[in-house]
Parts: C-alpha cells; structure tokens; sequence
C-alpha cells in the first residue's frame, strides 16, 4: 500500500526518554476487491485509509494525576497516550487490510467493528470502530477512518454480522445499510 492523500502524519511521541513511532498509522491507500457474483464482474475499490487520535490515546481516569509528558494531542483533543493502545495499533494495518476476510458488526450509527480475539500470552477482544465514506481524493473511491481501537473489557452488543464488501459497495453507491434491530 502507498501513502494516501488523506488523514494525519502523526508525529512521533516522546515520554520518559523514550520516542515512540506512529508511523505505522500514517495514511496509506488501500485496495479491496469485491469478488463478482450472479453475472456481476468483480469491483475494485481504491481506499484512503487513516487512523484516529483515539488509536494510541486515551480519556484521563477520574481523579488521576497525568504528568505532562504523557499528553497528546491533535488539533481537536488531548489525551493521554496509552501504551497498551499504542502496542496493539501496530496490529491495526494489517488488520484493515484483512477486512474483507473478517466479521464486521453494525453499530447502529455510521460506525462498523471488528473483533480479533489477540493472543500473546491471553485472550480478549481488540474492538476496532471505523467509518466508510465516499471520497472526494483524487484517485480513491472511498475513506476508511478508524476512529478507535482499544481492548474491551465489556462485551458488545452487536449481534448482526456485515459483510465488508456490502459496507463498502454500499457507501459507494450510497445505499443504506440496513441497521440491526
């Protein structure tokens, strides 16, 4: 994938003496392929895909005393970078690029998740919330923006499973996608 013209460089984060590296969450174009079915051909899709603050970032806890080192922000919002999300977003590349393979969950609003189980000694859920939108770029057909990505603690309660392709041949053309009762 190349970088695309869309979304945040972000810069690298500095703590402790420490420099960690977000370029793994820089823009990039994507390609999907929607494979082609009942006399229809296949479609290409070319796809802006960016990442949000909330990736590597988190809210501040209640009372908790947060040294300045550890704030992030972007033009919108500052928040405290996380290392948990920040170790489990290198996952996030090839993650998006594998979505079409994976169960895609409607969450009754604009936004979409996928669940991977992660090992590494445990198991639990990496829930990754994106959006799809029609592109304006020169050159892509449509946005992908993750907007979170974060491990869960409490289970989600979306049931319906969306195909990624349906997602994206949807905000295309701009069909709905019907939502879960």
């Amino acid at each position: 994938m190349a970088k695309g013209d869309q979304g945040v460089e972000w810069n690298p984060h500095s703590m402790d003496g420490e420099e960690y590296c977000l370029r793994h969450l820089h823009p990039r174009r994507a390609e999907y392929v929607v494979p082609g079915k009942k006399g229809c051909p296949e479609r290409r899709f070319l796809v802006d895909v960016s990442y949000g603050l909330h990736c590597f970032t988190r809210s501040q806890e209640r009372g908790e005393d947060v040294a300045s080192s550890r704030w992030y922000s972007d033009s919108r919002e500052r928040r405290v970078f996380c290392m948990e999300r920040w170790r489990l977003s290198y996952r996030l590349p090839e993650l998006v690029e594998t979505l079409g393979r994976r169960k895609c969950l409607h969450t009754r609003g604009e936004e979409f998740v996928t669940l991977e189980v992660v090992e590494g000694g445990r198991r639990f859920d990496y829930a990754v919330f994106f959006i799809v939108s029609k592109s304006s770029a020169k050159g892509a057909d449509l946005n992908l923006f993750v907007v979170s990505a974060h491990e869960r603690f409490n289970k989600l309660d979306y049931t319906k499973p969306v195909g990624f392709h349906i997602i994206l041949m949807n905000r295309y053309t701009g069909k709905p996608i019907k939502k879960p009762r």
